[in-house]
């Protein structure tokens, strides 16, 4: 929208940036009215909302939370009405969300490109893969979802799934000291994982983190360096993650046993991933420093690292 124009709406405003806060009565408005000293008439969109917020949650809320386009007008308004209302901050924290988008396209009605999590999600693998793929992406970004970045999540969870089950077996067979080198790998990961998050809830990252662990413990494990102390270790930090994540728990074979097709691709970036490559290249010519490191979290978050080549090119493979 823009500024409503006082004069096409046959109204006066002591300023031209205000906004309703009581609509008067029309006659498509039907039975949805109230008798006032103002005459009939319903309560504009903004002021609905600080009404319910402060009747159900309080003067001040610790979270607010909303899509990325209800920052403008909406919420500010929120804001404008509220605390001079209230006399104090309506909120102490703003998260705005991005969007679903649908083959990078909006997902609406409209556009015959709406699906349900019950359209997609067809067994309880998928929930997890869907569940990851969701965050391991920032919430203020909008997601582009394509079969091919489920598919990259379900092999994420499966190579997760592999890792875990082979700890499990390494952790039964006894007892044993964790060795210097993973309990700081250990440390370094939970602390990492923390600090994302503490970061605007900067789940690529964390999940970075994660993967990065998962990496040195496979390396471990492939040497033959790994004790039965680090693999309870390293268990133990899965499970810690997974408070979080919350991606591991057990799938009954009859619905979790179908890979959806794909499982000789396990190793092959999901083309999602492939196309921020150039957005990094991008990012990193304006000396963006901050998209380019986001981008590399996004594609560690999912289990791929990148790796520049001849030529300046950079290519992304199974970390």
């Amino acid at each position: 929208g823009g500024i409503t124009d006082p004069e096409a709406e046959g109204v006066e405003k002591r300023g031209a940036r205000d906004f309703a806060l009581w609509k008067a009565f029309k006659e498509d408005d039907g039975d949805v009215y109230w008798e006032t000293s103002l005459g009939k008439g319903r309560p504009g969109w903004h002021i609905e909302c600080s009404a319910m917020a402060r009747r159900f949650l309080g003067e001040s809320i610790d979270i607010h939370a909303g899509g990325v386009d209800l920052t403008f007008p909406h919420h500010e308004n929120e804001i404008a009405q509220s605390e001079c209302f209230c006399g104090c901050k309506m909120s102490n924290v703003w998260m705005h969300n991005g969007f679903v988008n649908i083959d990078n396209e909006k997902m609406s009605k409209s556009l015959g490109n709406f699906l349900t999590i019950r359209d997609v999600l067809k067994s309880a693998d998928d929930c997890r893969a869907f569940r990851y793929m969701v965050i391991a992406s920032s919430y203020r970004q909008s997601l582009n979802f394509t079969p091919e970045v489920l598919q990259g999540s379900r092999n994420t969870i499966k190579r997760l799934d592999k890792w875990r089950q082979k700890l499990i077996e390494v952790s039964a067979e006894g007892e044993g000291d964790v060795s210097e080198d993973v309990q700081k790998a250990a440390d370094k990961c939970l602390e990492q994982f923390a600090v994302a998050l503490r970061d605007d809830l900067n789940t690529p990252r964390a999940c970075a983190a994660l993967f990065t662990f998962v990496k040195q413990t496979e390396k471990a494990a492939s040497r033959g360096e790994m004790t039965v102390g680090d693999a309870k270790r390293a268990l133990e930090v899965l499970e810690k993650v997974d408070t979080v994540i919350g991606v591991f728990y057990d799938v009954p074979m009859e619905e979790g046993g179908s890979e959806q097709g794909g499982e000789d691709k396990e190793d092959e970036a999901p083309p999602e991933l492939v196309a921020l490559l150039d957005e990094r290249a991008k990012a990193k010519a304006e000396k963006d420093w901050a998209r380019a490191d986001e981008i590399r979290d996004a594609c560690k978050a999912a289990g791929f690292v990148i790796k520049d080549v001849k030529g300046g090119n950079s290519v992304l493979v199974r970390g």
